[in-house]
């Protein structure tokens, strides 16, 4: 299987993840946002700038800097990473991609009396 295969498999995966067309390159994106495009020059992720800073230092041979206007941007080399380290980068990218929660709604509305208070007149 190749490297393009096991990125499909990994992020089509992922609850709600779903594959798009992106400039004539397959992406995987959540309701919210892109999280990774399949590049001819390797595999791009929607990463949080710390981590990234944090990669680019770890290895630079397997993610590699690359810079978009003034934001660096991160390909990885996936021929030096291991299938286990690609599928927690991908699913730390689709994690970041996705909608932030929705804080529970609280139950409105009047309370009930109780029942020895609805007896009373």
């Amino acid at each position: 299987m190749s490297a393009r295969d096991d990125i499909r498999n990994i992020a089509l995966a992922f609850d709600g993840a779903s594959e798009v067309d992106h400039w004539g390159r397959p992406a995987f994106r959540t309701k919210k946002r892109i999280f990774a495009v399949i590049r001819p020059d390797g595999l791009w992720l929607y990463l949080p700038e710390e981590r990234k800073e944090f990669l680019f230092e770890a290895d630079p041979q397997a993610f590699v800097k690359y810079m978009w206007g003034k934001h660096p941007e991160i390909l990885v080399q996936t021929n030096h990473i291991s299938k286990k380290e690609l599928t927690g980068l991908l699913r730390e990218a689709y994690e970041n991609a996705l909608p932030p929660l929705k804080p529970a709604k609280k139950k409105g509305g009047r309370s009930r009396p109780s029942s020895a208070a609805a007896g009373k007149s």
